[in-house]
């Protein structure tokens, strides 16, 4: 698991809206880095429901104790549908590596969308250099996210957002 920096890190949470109360969080990830610690600590921190998924891989020492919003449990990415009791989330975070993503793109994408709020955001980390990169922003406009952004924040990801806005696809 790479560690990422803890400042460059915790500017991933300036994402998340501080102006609304009980807000759902989700990381999907397959233990590549550990966002999933500082993500912990801030949902923590504004006692915000944080939920993550992890795909392939176990957490080592990550301990969902003394958060009560938190949540962790495996997910396969062939699910019929990413949430449960149909909760939707204003934030989700995807850190998998780009073998993970590359074959049902779209699939993976439209499942997500279905699961975010409107004015959501979602937030995904590619390595440089990943061929999925190249084509990740046709792939999010077809499956109706808009406002697509690319921010350069850490040495080995590229960070690439994207929102859920209201009337701007089905």
């Amino acid at each position: 698991m790479e560690r990422l920096d803890p400042h460059k890190a915790r500017l991933l949470t300036h994402m998340i809206s501080p102006h609304y109360p009980n807000q759902r969080i989700m990381l999907i990830t397959d233990g590549r880095c550990d966002l999933h610690a500082t993500l912990f600590d801030f949902t923590k921190q504004k006692e915000f429901e944080f939920e993550v998924r992890t795909v392939g891989c176990e957490l080592e020492g990550f301990d969902t104790e003394g958060h009560a919003g938190c949540r962790l449990e495996v997910m396969g990415l062939r699910a019929p549908r990413y949430n449960r009791h149909a909760k939707q989330y204003e934030n989700i975070y995807l850190t998998l590596h780009p073998s993970h993503l590359e074959k049902e793109t779209t699939a993976i994408l439209k499942k997500l969308y279905a699961v975010i709020k409107n004015a959501g955001v979602l937030t995904v980390m590619v390595e440089k250099g990943a061929p999925l990169l190249k084509r990740l922003d046709a792939e999010l406009e077809k499956s109706n996210f808009v406002a697509i952004g690319h921010v350069d924040i850490f040495d080995d990801y590229e960070v690439v957002t994207a929102k859920k806005l209201h009337g701007w696809g089905s």
